[in-house]
């Protein structure tokens, strides 16, 4: 499965509530964070922005195989989009994906108009599983083994530099703490025996823009074809010429069996 697929999948089965103690736990702990606000200097508000990130594979080429374009936006209503074509797959493909403030995520092929949209089963708890996310962070955006290796800039926002690593392996974030700590740009990479950095991969940020993002990138495909994961990935291969072979069958298994456990089956009568 492609890391975009394994996002999307993830995103679909996202855990809908904390449940006993870790639930109560959670909730008292936002509530305290949001009432200390010298401590969390953050708008509750979303951000809304438009930014292009650009990924480079330099494990097979030191010089580096283009691995995907992705754009990212966010509305003031904290909907998401997230479209990304991807080269490292038999052909170039390209997917959308928006997710709704009602945690309704919607995967959209627009080469062949279809789409498979995931509604939670637990929809009545997704605007408390969206604040529980989306709760203001520290303001060095760092988790429990990061460093702060250091604070920049990138199109004018300002970002901090976060060293992460484990075993080994690890890399660089550039998180903007003003957006919600979000990453507009990372590098993994391998420690050497000498102590160097060895660069495998990395997302660089080439374009970023404040303010409401294109209304098209939300466009739904009211008139989109509705279907499964595994055959809106089946048809969009078929589509580029792709053979539909028993290992792509495997994943789309896979792909269904996920999305039968986290969302509601649609209603045919509606499809």
């Amino acid at each position: 499965m492609s890391p975009l697929d394994r996002q999307i999948v993830r995103g679909c089965i996202r855990p809908s509530l904390f449940v006993g103690a870790s639930a109560v736990t959670s909730l008292v702990l936002l509530g305290a964070a949001l009432g200390r606000g010298d401590s969390w200097p953050y708008t509750r508000a979303p951000v809304p922005f438009t930014l292009k990130i650009q990924e480079t594979d330099y494990e097979q080429d030191p010089a580096g195989n283009l691995a995907a374009v992705q754009t990212q936006a966010q509305r003031s209503d904290s909907a998401t989009v997230t479209v990304v074509t991807r080269y490292r797959t038999p052909v170039p493909r390209t997917l959308r994906e928006i997710r709704l403030p009602d945690g309704t995520s919607v995967r959209l092929v627009d080469a062949i108009s279809a789409k498979s949209t995931c509604r939670p089963k637990h929809r009545e708890v997704a605007p408390v599983r969206q604040t529980l996310y989306s709760a203001p962070r520290p303001p060095n955006c760092l988790g429990a083994l990061d460093k702060l290796m250091g604070r920049t800039a990138l199109f004018g926002q300002p970002v901090n530099v976060v060293g992460t690593w484990d075993l080994g392996s690890g890399g660089e974030r550039w998180v903007a703490p003003a957006l919600g700590c979000k990453e507009l740009q990372w590098q993994n990479a391998t420690l050497q025996s000498d102590g160097s950095r060895r660069i495998d991969f990395e997302g660089k940020l080439v374009s970023f823009t404040l303010g409401e993002p294109d209304v098209r990138l939300f466009d739904l495909g009211a008139s989109y074809a509705e279907m499964k994961p595994s055959e809106l990935l089946r048809r969009q291969l078929e589509a580029a010429g792709v053979h539909w072979n028993p290992e792509l069958a495997k994943e789309g298994v896979r792909e269904d069996e996920r999305y039968a456990a986290a969302c509601q089956v649609p209603d045919p009568s509606q499809q």
